[in-house]
């Protein structure tokens, strides 16, 4: 019942935290079979919520068990779907031995047909790469065929997750959902050698999960390769709403991106930075944004609706001011990884909202009766305004200062930067409806 009561609220929330949430591939997913959603795992614990929220089934996450440590949280966490993974960390050889209690919960769950998710890299860091998976997935396959050898075959989704700036509010989630990996040949090759078979599954997973999620090779290219995605975004904005798509086409774009600069020759990766660190040195200099000299309208609009809308957005800013900026100086102050930073101030912010909307609807219906309870709602449907109103307001700001550099700078700006998107474009391919890669002169 929590699960339930509390999915649209988190889904809300995700909703008002990201600009876009990108889910592709949806399709890929089977109904009424017995499911393991098998994730990269680059934040704390924003992915499962996506999946949770947005997906049209309940899902059960294999989390770290080291949270479930009083009676209480536990019944929480359980209430929510959670199901616990310790660690040699998480209190030595005594707690593993509580997930003899956790695989046989999953074991049942997928005879029943259930939807597991796992994080299959077992930790989590927030770089674009795949780090090295653990064999937890496999493992929990088999042993589901080992106490049901006749139950419906296990089929594995391939979950690649993404973000832009996983930190960041008004940021974009990526999230593909690859070919199911059919598991049972697997576990048939496990009948004579078990081992094999784990590594087997839990390679086949890997070269998938690669399919779907970006990939930076090297560290010392996580700079320029950024500034290239920075290039592709201002010249491919998508709308805002609706907040969830369902196009693979801006994933599949960077991931190619990221795929051109790791198969770059030293030589050409020097070159590229030196044009690319010359162009962004210049916008720097100038105080002036790439995406605005990208700009191919005037967006006339922009200024006639700041002025129509500023009273409005002065309202909604304030009313909703105390909660925001609490749950912002509650994560700065106590997160100190930048994998948890996102994950914590949603849910604080949730936390201070189901305390502060209650709190307003009783002043205020005490005061107007109805017409003060929807008046409260009328204020959250204002901040989402000044959210929106916030970044209309960046982006009219910024052509503001574009409008009022010199033209010859402007100019030397367009031809660097074209340059640049030259020499890259050219050797990226289309990106398909389907999320294919087809070949192409341009993105």
């Amino acid at each position: 019942m929590l699960y339930s009561l509390v999915r649209p609220l988190a889904a809300l929330a995700l909703k008002v935290f990201f600009r876009k949430i990108y889910l592709s591939n949806i399709h890929r997913i089977p109904k009424d079979k017995p499911i393991v959603l098998a994730a990269n795992h680059p934040s704390a614990f924003l992915e499962p919520c996506i999946l949770a929220c947005f997906l049209d089934r309940p899902i059960y996450f294999l989390v770290r068990g080291d949270i479930f440590v009083k009676p209480f949280y536990i019944k929480i966490l359980r209430a929510l779907n959670m199901v616990p993974v310790y660690r040699l960390k998480d209190g030595g050889y005594q707690n593993l031995k509580n997930n003899f209690a956790t695989f046989e919960y999953c074991y049942a769950a997928l005879k029943e047909q259930k939807t597991i998710m796992i994080l299959a890299e077992g930790r989590t860091i927030h770089e674009k790469r795949l780090r090295p998976l653990q064999k937890g997935t496999a493992r929990i396959v088999f042993g589901a065929y080992d106490i049901f050898p006749d139950m419906e075959e296990v089929q594995v989704i391939p979950v690649g997750v993404n973000y832009t700036y996983a930190d960041q509010p008004r940021s974009e989630a990526m999230i593909d959902f690859g070919e199911p990996i059919h598991s049972r040949k697997y576990w048939k090759v496990g009948e004579t050698n078990a081992s094999q078979a784990i590594s087997d599954l839990t390679e086949e997973l890997r070269k998938r999960l690669e399919q779907n999620v970006i990939i930076i090779e090297r560290e010392e290219d996580e700079l320029l390769t950024e500034q290239l995605f920075e290039l592709y975004r201002s010249e491919n904005r998508d709308n805002t709403w609706p907040v969830i798509s369902h196009d693979p086409g801006r994933l599949f774009a960077e991931k190619a991106i990221a795929n051109f600069v790791n198969h770059l020759k030293p030589e050409q990766r020097a070159g590229l930075e030196t044009q690319v660190n010359a162009y962004f040195h210049k916008l720097r200099s100038l105080k002036v944004q790439d995406a605005a000299i990208a700009e191919k309208q005037t967006f006339g609009w922009r200024l006639p609706l700041l002025i129509l809308g500023f009273m409005p957005f002065l309202a909604g800013y304030l009313w909703n001011y105390p909660p925001i900026r609490l749950a912002k100086y509650i994560t700065d102050t106590r997160v100190k990884s930048i994998e948890f930073y996102s994950s914590v101030q949603i849910v604080v912010t949730m936390v201070l909202y189901l305390l502060y909307i209650p709190l307003w609807v009783v002043i205020a219906a005490r005061s107007y009766g109805w017409a003060g309870v929807a008046g409260v709602g009328g204020m959250l449907c204002l901040g989402y305004f000044a959210l929106i109103y916030q970044d209309v307001y960046r982006d009219w700001s910024e052509s503001r200062k574009v409008g009022k550099i010199k033209d010859t700078d402007k100019k030397e700006l367009l031809k660097m930067r074209e340059i640049i998107w030259h020499g890259v474009a050219s050797h990226l391919p289309d990106v398909s409806n389907n999320g294919t890669l087809a070949a192409s002169s341009s993105i």
